[in-house]
């Protein structure tokens, strides 16, 4: 069975973008840029899939998706709107449009939304089938945007659904890396959950709040008399997680002598508690995590290059929020919907100009960082919607010079690397934003020429589309 598709936007070139991709995967694609001959359009042909930008004459998005779902015509509708204007996703979604986009497109995430949309009407085998190919979706975290307690409908995010599945029948080794706050140790626990182990103890060990003269006896335990205050026998973490899983949080930060004794239990299952005098095995699997990077610690000497390659068996690297804005609203909503309940506030909506501000954002401290602010503004708000949230860089003068704490045991080559980082990403997304992403003035005033900004506006996920759409909001709502 053949899928058509129905494209609505106004842009010459957002509709061209659309029928050569689709058309690319084999779908039969229509496009028009007037919200009334959409609607003719569609009482008048059957398509399985249509997509709605919400800025349209004769009717708008959000107008032509109520009709469509009052008047029963039976298409999937999936929204496209700028990330300024999140909140008329939103209303989409309430009135059942399957799910919205971003602008600018991103055709890796939309064949994912497609994917899933085919999927919900019937349709996803026999297009398979037809094109001779495997299409095994199984998981219900496709329709729903979380996996246990995961919640993302970015495609890196669906990535990473995708593996856990896979992980479900296999017990090797994990490694997570990702900034502070993405969620690592949720990702643990989540693949524990998703394991054969799931009922057997998850057993955490922060290695980087545990001094290091105590991280030993913590991991594989004491005899007594092993050393001065031993008064009994103490089981190590290891053989708390026997038949279950360890999860060695922060593991870069477990000192070299150590590591040696940890490369050991993951190679021979052999633990042996300190003043012991004998050994024995241990059935445990192994998930740890770092923010920081153990590749350059391994060339550093820091880290053991082969306890390096033991851990990294699976690697699973989580992105920033920033690298999944359009998880945001999904994100936002989740937390009003947890903190609404546990401190009984009937907060029901969030403002343009706070999802505005959100946008914007950088945010350093990622989804932890999201969640803390959400609560503050929750337990602020007089009323039942969130008018404001008190972004760090609202409530203090900005100093694109400022930057966070230094990591003293890096070299100081790469300390000043990175510090320049800071400043450059900084100093770029103020130009872009003062000058709405026009390239020919962000490079003029800052004396560079155009191929060097670009290549500079690639390494920090800069586009120029984004900074646009800022501008226009900003000028549509301002007095």
């Amino acid at each position: 069975m053949s899928v058509s598709v129905l494209v609505v936007d106004t842009d010459l070139n957002v509709q061209g973008s659309f029928a050569n991709q689709l058309k690319s995967w084999g779908y039969s694609v229509d496009t028009v840029g007037d919200g009334r001959k959409a609607l003719n359009m569609l009482k008048d042909r059957e398509y399985n899939i249509a997509f709605f930008d919400m800025v349209l004459p004769g009717l708008s998005g959000l107008e032509l998706t109520k009709q469509v779902k009052e008047e029963g015509l039976g298409t999937e509708v999936i929204v496209i709107t700028p990330q300024w204007a999140v909140q008329d996703a939103v209303a989409a979604m309430k009135v059942n449009a399957f799910d919205f986009i971003l602008k600018p497109l991103n055709f890796d995430h939309i064949k994912i939304v497609v994917d899933r949309c085919l999927e919900k009407i019937g349709m996803q085998n026999e297009v398979c089938k037809s094109k001779g190919i495997s299409c095994d979706l199984s998981g219900g975290s496709m329709e729903t945007y979380n996996y246990d307690k995961l919640i993302g409908k970015n495609f890196k995010m669906q990535e990473i659904y995708r593996l856990i599945n896979t992980l479900r029948a296999i017990d090797s080794t994990v490694l997570i890396t990702g900034e502070t706050g993405t969620g690592k140790g949720l990702l643990a626990r989540t693949i524990h959950h998703n394991s054969s182990r799931v009922n057997k103890p998850f057993i955490t060990v922060d290695c980087g709040a545990i001094p290091e003269t105590l991280l030993e006896s913590e991991l594989f335990g004491y005899e007594k008399g092993a050393f001065t205050g031993a008064l009994r026998r103490r089981l190590g973490k290891f053989e708390q997680a026997n038949k279950g899983t360890i999860f060695l949080d922060e593991v870069g930060d477990i000192p070299v002598p150590t590591q040696q004794k940890l490369l050991r239990v993951i190679q021979e299952k052999i633990i042996e508690r300190l003043g012991g005098e004998s050994s024995f095995t241990v059935d445990v699997r192994i998930i740890a995590a770092t923010n920081r990077d153990l590749k350059k610690m391994v060339e550093e000497g820091a880290f053991r290059e082969d306890l390096y390659y033991r851990l990294n068996i699976i690697p699973i690297h989580i992105p920033p929020l920033r690298e999944r804005m359009d998880d945001l609203i999904l994100l936002v909503t989740h937390f009003m919907d947890k903190y609404r309940e546990k401190l009984k506030k009937d907060i029901r909506t969030v403002s343009q100009d706070a999802l505005n501000s959100m946008m914007r954002y950088h945010w350093p401290g990622n989804i932890r960082e999201l969640e803390n602010l959400m609560e503050r503004a929750i337990i602020m708000s007089p009323g039942k919607d969130i008018q404001k949230i008190d972004i760090p860089g609202e409530r203090r003068n900005k100093n694109i010079y400022s930057f966070g704490k230094i990591d003293i045991t890096l070299p100081l080559k790469q300390v000043k690397r990175e510090i320049v980082e800071q400043v450059e990403r900084k100093y770029l997304k103020e130009l872009l934003t003062k000058h709405s992403g026009n390239i020919n003035q962000v490079a003029r005033q800052a004396k560079i020429d155009n191929k060097t900004l670009y290549e500079k506006m690639k390494k920090y996920s800069y586009r120029k589309e984004n900074f646009k759409y800022f501008a226009d909001n900003q000028q549509e709502t301002s007095p």
